[in-house]
């Protein structure tokens, strides 16, 4: 039996960790997930564990953080130290920090199944596909393995990995996916490049089947006393056929209030009545920017005003709430072009306006636009801990456009405020703006996934810290 740990560095219930936790612990292997206060905590509490492997799921923007922690438990233990999810799929570069042994690109439950099972058997782990070694300062470099094509036959996720140890995440909703892979081609986004990692080595669209999905959410019903449900396909109803048949058996054997993502040039009348239907109470869609030139060419969004316009005043109809992603100081975006994505989102009276800053992601056709452009200023880049606290992009107007992104909740629930936030925008940026943003995050984040007061109390107020500002 392998042991192997999971290192996070916020109270938050990650699919793609259950997915593997469940994968091992079906075969017999131990699996538990650390969330500390100190970096003291996790050397202490993971030694005690004594494990096999250490896994860092690691996003852009923690990424530093997780190879300062990596490097005093690799110090500690006798572990190798794995970091997966994407900021190594998308920038390996990453293997050759000191206290990083292995990285996994890509999908990574097969991966750590066979470095578990190498593991038992003392065998070799260098051949092992998906993954990169570092052996002594030599990087070992394997190709990836074809995607896994029937997720039917994928275990359900692991809901008892976080509640078990941690009883406040046991919250009332559950998280699920229909499918994998993504359809489209938006610049800031890495499906593109997802999608040429895995050239060759199987479908990058899947999806499960219908009776599959619902079958894991009545189990999880079994370790939750479920609420609500959220959907987290990066977009839920992108094949027709299948969500309408989804939603029909969702209404007959589900019956939960749920979550979801939508596109707005996909979003029918049809689908939109389908989903009231069926108890879906708020959806999430990308507007990104008001402008609808920069959003079609600049970010190859390929949505436009009239189609989202119309979209939301469906949603309106159906008496669905609606939460729009936006962005703020995009490469080459102007304080007009920011003032328009606060008006269009004031023109469709969106429910949960939701704005966060560029962050140009490695891998991205976006972040290689910034960079050829030397318009990332890279002494930020290296420290910010959140695209929600400052920006990384250079401009003339940084200051202004962060400002009025943490203020971009009020100025579109509040219209009559905008002309008094234009003019706050021009204040240094300061504590101000930091606690104002934190409250109307709070309120969209609760609210837009119908989550309880007591979750945002459980959840938020240990985050609080680690999310929003400087460790």
């Amino acid at each position: 039996m392998a042991k192997i740990a999971i290192v996070q560095d916020i109270y938050l219930e990650y699919l793609g960790v259950m997915y593997i936790s469940a994968v091992l612990k079906k075969s017999g292997h131990a699996v538990e997930v650390f969330i500390e206060k100190t970096q003291a905590d996790y050397v202490k509490n993971i030694s005690r564990f004594n494990p096999d492997f250490v896994a860092f799921p690691v996003t852009t923007g923690m990424h530093e953080w997780a190879a300062t922690t990596a490097k005093a438990i690799k110090q500690a233990t006798r572990a190798k130290v794995i970091f997966g999810a994407y900021h190594p799929t998308f920038f390996p570069e990453i293997v050759e920090e000191p206290g990083v042994d292995i990285i996994i690109r890509g999908e990574a439950e097969a991966a750590m199944l066979e470095l578990a099972d190498k593991t038992d058997k003392h065998a070799d782990l260098t051949d092992t596909l998906n993954c990169w070694f570092n052996i002594d300062g030599k990087i070992i470099r394997n190709e990836v393995r074809p995607l896994v094509e029937n997720l039917d036959e994928m275990p359900f996720p692991d809901r008892e990995l976080y509640g078990t140890k941690y009883a406040f995440m046991k919250r009332h909703q559950a998280h699920v996916i229909g499918g994998r892979g993504c359809p489209y081609n938006c610049s800031f986004c890495f499906n593109h490049a997802y999608r040429k990692l895995y050239a060759g080595k199987g479908r990058a669209i899947r999806l499960r089947s219908v009776e599959n999905v619902i079958a894991e959410i009545q189990e999880a019903r079994k370790t939750y006393e479920l609420r609500t449900i959220y959907m987290q396909d990066d977009t839920f109803i992108f094949k027709k056929e299948w969500v309408m048949r989804f939603l029909e058996e969702y209404s007959i054997t589900v019956r939960l209030p749920f979550v979801c993502m939508i596109r707005v040039d996909v979003a029918d009348e049809d689908i939109i009545r389908a989903l009231s239907n069926a108890g879906c109470n708020n959806v999430f869609f990308g507007l990104e920017t008001g402008n609808e030139d920069l959003r079609n060419t600049l970010l190859n969004k390929k949505v436009t005003d009239e189609q989202i316009m119309k979209t939301a005043g469906l949603l309106k109809r159906y008496g669905i709430r609606f939460r729009t992603f936006n962005m703020l100081n995009l490469p080459g975006e102007t304080i007009e072009d920011a003032y328009k994505t606060v008006e269009f989102n004031q023109r469709i009276k969106t429910d949960f306006p939701w704005c966060s800053l560029y962050y140009p992601y490695p891998g991205t056709e976006l972040a290689e636009h910034a960079v050829k452009f030397n318009l990332v200023d890279t002494s930020i880049a290296k420290s910010t801990p959140s695209f929600f606290k400052t920006s990384v992009i250079s401009s003339p107007h940084r200051n202004e456009l962060v400002n009025l992104q943490k203020l971009f909740f009020y100025a579109v629930r509040f219209p009559v405020l905008f002309p008094l936030i234009k003019k706050a925008a021009r204040i240094r940026p300061n504590i101000f703006f930091d606690w104002a943003f934190l409250i109307s995050y709070a309120y969209s984040f609760f609210r837009s996934e119908n989550l309880s007061m007591g979750d945002l109390l459980q959840i938020g107020s240990r985050n609080l810290k680690r999310f929003f500002f400087n460790k």
